[in-house]
């Protein structure tokens, strides 16, 4: 079965792969404030997510789902529903090379689904869609003292390119007197 960019939905054991839908935004939802509740506990200087952006979240993600040029894809196991998802982008900039990239912006397995191929079969899922769009290059980021995640994307093949720094402005103005 094909649905939206030709992404297929495919069965694999008890989950099956394809693109999120409208009806999938509460588990969705879960499933980022999940991601986002661990990517805070990784990292203590992390900016934190605000209530209110978390209240918000719902209608941030079901703007996702319609965006041109992304894709939100699910893995739905059969008894327990969404289990993991990722969202990934196209960026255009035609001053570099390559013009046309994929990014990956969000992917999150819940840990009891770990383990077990789900998330690379995802990230392959959005490979179908970069490929088809005519992405070269794929990036992504992930926060620092996340362990889990910098252990998935190296066995992926990514490595740093850009490296983030941040520090509070209090502190740097301490530093420069």
């Amino acid at each position: 079965m094909t649905h939206e960019h030709g992404i297929r939905t495919e069965r694999h054991g008890p989950y099956t792969l394809r693109p999120a839908r409208a009806a999938d935004l509460e588990q969705l939802v879960d499933l980022l404030l999940a991601l986002q509740d661990h990517i805070e506990s990784s990292n203590a200087d992390l900016w934190r997510m605000k209530r209110d952006a978390r209240h918000n979240l719902k209608g941030q993600v079901s703007g996702r789902l319609e965006a041109a040029n992304s894709c939100a894809l699910v893995a739905e196991h059969v008894e327990d529903g969404v289990v993991g998802l990722i969202f990934g982008r196209i960026i255009v900039n035609n001053r570099y090379t390559p013009s046309r990239a994929g990014q990956i912006d969000q992917a999150f397995v819940r840990p009891d689904h770990r383990r077990l191929g789900v998330g690379s079969r995802l990230v392959a899922r959005l490979c179908s869609f970069f490929a088809s769009e005519g992405v070269e290059e794929v990036s992504l980021r992930y926060v620092a003292g996340n362990e889990e995640a910098a252990a998935f994307w190296t066995a992926l093949g990514f490595t740093q390119r850009i490296v983030t720094a941040g520090v509070a402005r209090e502190d740097l103005e301490c530093k420069l007197r």
